[in-house]
């Protein structure tokens, strides 16, 4: 089993690589359509942001209801461009971190009623931004 520590590093790096997609995309195209041919992008840059940086939020949220305390508020929003997503981002991580330093060793096998563990919870939302970060570069051509 993985420490909260751990997690939370986890976490941290997959946004690192989150905001690193962010700043590449900026000389990229934003608004690019999806692909239609093998290995192309599903999600232009600019959607893949929307989606990820509001799910960083659901993530959140979703570990402070299996530990029984009161979540983030973080409204969806839509981005013009990388800049504003970058400055988006910044502000949901600092939203976040204040609700995920609480997490405990003794958090980490609660039980969410749709999602799993805590432990799991994280996992995945650290592998979920590293995932997407990808995806934007890929989509913004970057």
């Amino acid at each position: 089993m993985a420490t909260p520590d751990e997690l939370r590093a986890a976490i941290a790096e997959g946004r690192e690589a989150l905001a690193a997609a962010l700043e590449a995309a900026k000389a990229g195209d934003w608004e690019k359509e999806p692909g239609t041919g093998e290995g192309e992008a599903a999600w232009s840059a600019r959607a893949t942001a929307e989606h990820v940086v509001g799910a960083e939020a659901f993530f959140t949220n979703a570990i402070c209801t299996a530990c029984g305390y009161p979540g983030v508020e973080f409204a969806n929003r839509s981005y013009a461009n990388a800049g504003e997503a970058a400055a988006a981002l910044a502000e949901v991580i600092e939203v976040t971190n204040k609700k995920l330093k609480y997490v405990t060793e003794t958090d980490l096998p609660n039980k969410h009623d749709r999602f799993g563990s805590v432990e799991g919870l994280m996992a995945t939302q650290a592998g979920h931004a590293k995932d997407h970060a990808a995806q934007i570069r890929a989509a913004a051509g970057v």
